[in-house]
């Protein structure tokens, strides 16, 4: 018991590494800050131009609530756009605009670094012990959803 106890231990301590890691805001494009949750929904729409909030919650693991409180502040920044949906006058699609794209593209660019760091340690890692990963990382996020409701 003792390694499961150790095991779930880092996992917190990685977890709230995280968290205080995403609260910290970084420059992007010509002095536009951003913290990681702005920029990752940024990356989420430019990846699915014309999403709508509810799509976008599912894909972030965040509220409508929270989805919608974002877009407006990024549409604030003047980094995202909504428009009516052609199929339904009641639903919103969301759009970058040209800074959002600028600030996507250098996300990007940053994230192809980081990209190989993470790949350079998962390589190292058995592709037996990845398949239990994910097998754990998928039933720990089913965990925190039933949790969470």
């Amino acid at each position: 018991m003792k390694n499961d106890k150790e095991l779930a231990w880092l996992m917190e301590r990685i977890i709230h590494k995280y968290i205080q890691y995403e609260k910290i805001p970084q420059q992007y494009c010509d002095g536009l800050v951003l913290t990681q949750p702005e920029i990752h929904t940024i990356a989420i729409i430019g990846d699915n131009e014309g999403i709508n909030v509810t799509a976008l919650a599912k894909t972030r693991g965040i509220t409508k609530g929270a989805a919608s409180q974002m877009i407006y502040k990024l549409r604030d920044k003047g980094l995202v756009e909504k428009r009516v949906s052609p199929d339904s006058d009641a639903e919103l699609n969301l759009f970058l605009t040209e800074m959002g794209k600028k600030a996507r593209e250098e996300h990007l660019n940053r994230y192809k670094t980081n990209g190989e760091k993470f790949a350079s340690i998962l390589n190292s890692v058995p592709k037996e012990a990845k398949k239990a990963m994910v097998e754990f990382f998928e039933a720990f996020e089913k965990e925190l959803d039933r949790i969470s409701g």
